[in-house]
C-alpha cells in the first residue's frame, strides 16, 4: 500500500492551499512510480489543493492518475512528450543580478498575498522555502533568478525530489507575464504544467531559472519555464498555463 499523499502547509502557494508546481512535481513522481519513467507530465490543476490532510491518487483509464479529497477531484497527471523550445538564458551574474533586485522587490511590497508562497515568499527561511525571485533579465520577455537547493529540501544523496523542482520552475511563469502586463503576479493562478526533467538537480549546486510569456488567450496566460546549470546546459524545462484575474 503507498504512503498517504499529505501536502504540508510548509508547501503552499496561496496561504490556505498548496503549491501548484510542488503538488504537481509530487503528482508526476506518483505516476512514474506507477507508470515508469516518462520524458514529460503533464498535471492539470482542477481545485484548491487541500493542506495537511491525507489525500487519495486512483488510477485512470487512460494511463494517468488524478488527486482526490474524498470526491473532490484536485489535479490530474498524464505522461505526454515537450520539446525543449527553450530561448538562451541569461548569464549566471546577470541572473543573480536579477535575483537580487527580485529579493528587493518583494520585501518592499506590504499586502503581497504570496509573502509565505514555498516558492517566492521572501517570509520563509532559506530551509523552509525556495525564495526565488525573479526579474526581467536575458532577452525574450524574460525574467531570471540564481537558485542554489537547500540541502534541506534534498533526499539523502542531495537529489532534489521533483515536487521542489517542479515548485522552482512553477513561479517564473507568474512572473513573467507579472512584468509582461505590468500587472504584478498578484491574483494569478497555475492552471496546468508539462514539464521535462531528463536529469538530476542537486543541493549546493547553482542553477538559473527563467521564465517568459508565451500567448494570452483572455484570462488564459501561456508561458514557458526553464532550468540550466551554471554553465548554461538545459537540465529541465516546461509549458505552464495560467490564469489572470481578468481578461
Amino acid at each position: 500500500m503507498s504512503a498517504p499523499f499529505v501536502i504540508s502547509s510548509q508547501f503552499n502557494g496561496p496561504a490556505t492551499s498548496g503549491n501548484g508546481g510542488y503538488v504537481a512535481g509530487r503528482l508526476a513522481a506518483e505516476l512514474q512510480a506507477r507508470r515508469g519513467k516518462a520524458q514529460s507530465v503533464e498535471v492539470t490543476l482542477r481545485a484548491a489543493l487541500t493542506l495537511d490532510k491525507p489525500l487519495e491518487v486512483r488510477d485512470r483509464p487512460d494511463g494517468g492518475v488524478s488527486l482526490y479529497d474524498g470526491e473532490q477531484l484536485l489535479a490530474e497527471a498524464i505522461a505526454t512528450r515537450l520539446a525543449p523550445e527553450v530561448p538562451t538564458p541569461p548569464g549566471l551574474e546577470e541572473a543573480k543580478a536579477a535575483s537580487a533586485i527580485g529579493r528587493m522587490r518583494m520585501a518592499s511590497r506590504s499586502g503581497n498575498a504570496y509573502l509565505h508562497c514555498f516558492g517566492c515568499g521572501m517570509a520563509k527561511g532559506e530551509h523552509e522555502g525556495l525564495r526565488i525571485t525573479p526579474t526581467p533579465a536575458g532577452e525574450a520577455d524574460q525574467v531570471a533568478a540564481e537558485w542554489i537547493p537547500h540541502e534541506a529540501f534534498a533526499d539523502e544523496d542531495g537529489t532534489i525530489p521533483p515536487g521542489v523542482v517542479w515548485a522552482a520552475m512553477d513561479c517564473p511563469a507568474g512572473f513573467a507575464w507579472g512584468f509582461k502586463t505590468g500587472d504584478g503576479n498578484s491574483g494569478l493562478l497555475t492552471g496546468r504544467i508539462t514539464l521535462a526533467l531528463p536529469g538530476e538537480v542537486r543541493a549546493g549546486e547553482t542553477y538559473i531559472v527563467t521564465g517568459w510569456p508565451l500567448e494570452r488567450e483572455g484570462r488564459k496566460l501561456h508561458a514557458g519555464t526553464a532550468l540550466h546549470d551554471a554553465e548554461g546546459s538545459l537540465v529541465a524545462w516546461s509549458r505552464q498555463l495560467w490564469f489572470g484575474a481578468k481578461g
